[in-house]
């Protein structure tokens, strides 16, 4: 091929490649990132959010003065001790809060005084009431939930603190909707007392175990009292029955029974484990082995009318005090309830303290002194002179020389364990728990399994009927 072609197709190769080379599209262009400077930009929204937010100011409770309302009056030897703790909370306390403590008779009366004063403004900030007492004031949205004041950074808890509590009494004043409307002071377990040195010398070198052995030893000291030589002790000697709602419902527990329904919606008191208590006490009645008193049965117990007899683990004081008057030096002690079965209960309760709705000064100050009232040395001063059971473990390291010298208090610390807690938050229990203590009067002076029956019946209309006026 001549030169001069062969240029020619050379130079259109090179002017092609020139145009394919223009049309085509450019390559893509990656960017590098930016460098974001997010420290110094977060560093200022922060520095701006937190200069949005300030700080509530401390509440000034200097001069807070603050109603609390209790069941110990003069004459109770436990109102001496707490007259003392409030003293010292109002001479001592940093805040400047002002106590002022009031008796208002008996756990009835104090409810009454407050549901009057609902209307006319004159309660209390502080009451001591049963928890199913301070639920029914749930309802006119009278009670502060304690949760606000046991969590607070400044005046709540510590995480040590709460787990030094006995769960069973922290959880135990929740309402259903979750709410912690009171704070358990101290605790009680209702009990048998028994003389076990009476009991030896009837020939049992063992307490009961069950229904059948309590029985035996029962009409065995009726019996004794009925042939010896004292005639004014005839038909006394085995248990003092007192028809009381805490003494048939621990025997309920003890026999497996409770007070609900199995789903728990509904009281339901028509059951055999109910009916099996009646037809227990009913048959001791009918053996001549048990008998009623008008009064507390301390002395019974003392003058050995009675081997047993049933009392809060708090009558602790006042047994010590029944035996040393008659200068009786046998030895007795605390028992569970039994059951058929040998299960052992009791009905346990504690004593408690809500705060009512008023100022948030008088709120929170009512906080502080149940904080210093609860806190375990002074429990442990309230535990010795009330004879109640403690809601702190640590406060029973504080309790060793008083354990020491009244080994009675040893066997009703060990028992509480075993105490069962009342539907305390179920609706109208208060109400409910009269008319249980009603119908156990009832009871005892049925004659046939029908009546009883019948009584049963009618204590679960009556139950329902209460909680249906709630609604």
């Amino acid at each position: 091929m001549p030169k001069k072609i062969l240029t020619i197709l050379f130079a259109a190769l090179i002017i092609f490649s020139m145009v394919l080379t223009a049309c085509a599209p450019p390559p893509p262009v990656v960017e590098e990132p930016a460098e974001v400077e997010e420290p110094a930009v977060v560093e200022v929204a922060e520095e701006e959010e937190e200069a949005e937010v300030e700080e509530e100011p401390m509440l000034d409770l200097s001069g807070t003065a603050v109603q609390f309302w209790h069941v110990y009056g003069e004459g109770d030897p436990r109102n001496e001790t707490i007259t003392a703790l409030v003293d010292e909370f109002n001479a001592g306390n940093e805040y400047g809060i002002v106590v002022e403590a009031l008796d208002q008779g008996r756990y009835d009366d104090l409810e009454e005084k407050v549901n009057a004063g609902i209307q006319s403004g004159d309660i209390p900030q502080i009451p001591q009431a049963y928890t199913s007492a301070l639920q029914n004031w749930v309802t006119v949205d009278l009670v502060v939930d304690l949760d606000q004041f046991i969590y607070d950074e400044d005046y709540g808890l510590t995480e040590e603190e709460i787990a030094d509590i006995y769960p069973g009494v922290f959880n135990l004043s929740v309402s259903p909707d979750g709410a912690r409307i009171g704070w358990g002071f101290s605790q009680s377990a209702n009990l048998m007392v028994y003389n076990y040195t009476w009991a030896r010398e009837l020939g049992f070198d063992a307490a009961p175990t069950n229904t059948e052995e309590i029985k035996t030893q029962l009409c065995a000291a009726a019996e004794a009292n009925a042939t010896d030589d004292d005639p004014d002790n005839d038909g006394t000697g085995g248990l003092v029955w007192r028809s009381t709602t805490s003494d048939f419902l621990s025997f309920l527990y003890a026999f497996g029974g409770v007070e609900l329904t199995a789903d728990g919606t509904a009281y339901d008191f028509n059951t055999p484990e109910a009916k099996a208590v009646a037809l227990f006490i009913n048959d001791l009645r009918d053996s001549g082995c048990t008998y009623v008193t008008e009064s507390y049965a301390n002395p019974e117990q003392a003058t050995r009318r009675a081997l047993i007899t049933l009392s809060s683990s708090a009558g602790l004081k006042y047994y010590t005090g029944a035996f040393a008057d008659v200068e009786n030096e046998d030895e007795w002690g605390f028992l569970p309830f039994l059951g058929p079965d040998g299960n052992q209960s009791s009905d346990a309760y504690t004593q408690t303290f809500g705060i009512l709705k008023s100022t948030p000064e008088q709120e929170l100050a009512s906080w502080i002194f149940i904080k210093y009232l609860t806190s375990p040395e002074n429990q442990a001063r309230w535990v010795e002179a009330s004879g109640y059971l403690p809601t702190h473990y640590s406060t029973e390291e504080l309790l060793t020389d008083y354990v020491a010298s009244v080994p009675q208090y040893k066997s009703s610390l060990e028992l509480a364990a075993l105490g069962h807690g009342e539907p305390e938050t179920f609706p109208a229990w208060y109400s409910v728990r009269r008319a249980i203590g009603d119908s156990v009067a009832t009871l005892y002076a049925a004659t046939t399994p029908e009546e009883i029956d019948a009584i049963l019946a009618e204590l679960t209309i009556t139950a329902a009927e209460l909680v249906a006026e709630l609604e």
